[in-house]
């Protein structure tokens, strides 16, 4: 499937996205918590989310903002997520928002609630609680110490149930090589935002269609939150049993899911 990387560029950020598709309707995606640009992941972020461009939408995937100043709230990177999208005139939109960008998905509709048509929580949540801050602390002492290697290991501990593990075990261990020091520092104060982040008392404020998915083995997340998270907003919801934090990696099921929500 054909894509574009683009870069946009205004007097207020600069972001980079990936482009696919040529369907009337827009998702925008907004992934979650990386160490790495997901421009440097186009091909596996395009294969992996072609069903929906294949199923009548345009997709963004955006990044987050290059020239972000610290410390860059959650708040802030919806704030400028919307402000590509008002310059870039998007309409029909729809939106995907996984994990930390599920995070940043829900300040966007409760910033923009008639922006958007349909939106997906995917693997997220409205606060943290002491396990998900444990996990974000242990992440953080990884790149506090250099150790991309050590990082890497614990992601694939936390994020993967351990049979993908395995499978992806190797091409984890390969992009562990490939991160730089800039991109460790960086890491930090984006994965220090989320533990300032709580809505959990304005989701009731979401009015739009509203789907959460994600898994009750969950071991970034407690289940019990993202189980909240669907009860406060009101939201369709569906959860997978055996999968990781990211099942979408780990079963075509979870994306054809949501494009089943996306569609109704």
């Amino acid at each position: 499937m054909e894509y574009g990387v683009e870069k946009f560029t205004s007097d207020k950020c600069r972001m980079g996205y990936i482009r696919f598709g040529s369907g009337k309707k827009n998702l925008i995606v907004i992934p979650g918590l990386n160490v790495k640009s997901i421009l440097t992941m186009a091909e596996v972020i395009v294969q992996g989310n072609g069903i929906f461009a294949d199923n009548g939408f345009t997709v963004y995937v955006f990044d987050r903002r290059e020239d972000a100043s610290y410390p860059y709230s959650i708040e802030q990177m919806a704030e400028d997520t919307l402000h590509v999208i008002s310059t870039l005139k998007l309409d029909n939109l729809h939106l995907y928002g996984h994990s930390q960008g599920g995070m940043i998905s829900q300040s966007m509709v409760l910033t923009e609630p008639d922006l958007f048509k349909k939106v997906v929580f995917s693997s997220t949540v409205s606060e943290l609680n002491s396990h998900s801050e444990e996990v974000f602390r242990n992440w953080m002492r990884y790149a506090k110490n250099h150790d991309a290697m050590g990082l890497y290991e614990d992601f694939e501990r936390t994020i993967f149930s351990e049979a993908f593990a395995k499978i992806s075990h190797q091409a984890m261990l390969d992009e562990a090589k490939q991160v730089t020091e800039e991109e460790l520092v960086k890491f930090i104060p984006n994965t220090e935002n989320m533990f300032s982040f709580n809505v959990t008392d304005r989701l009731s404020e979401i009015k739009i269609d509203s789907f959460v998915i994600g898994s009750k083995a969950d071991r970034v997340f407690d289940f019990e939150l993202i189980k909240k998270l669907a009860e406060k907003s009101h939201s369709k919801s569906f959860f997978f049993e055996n999968v990781g934090h990211s099942p979408a990696f780990e079963t075509p099921e979870y994306n054809q899911r949501i494009l089943e929500f996306l569609l109704s």
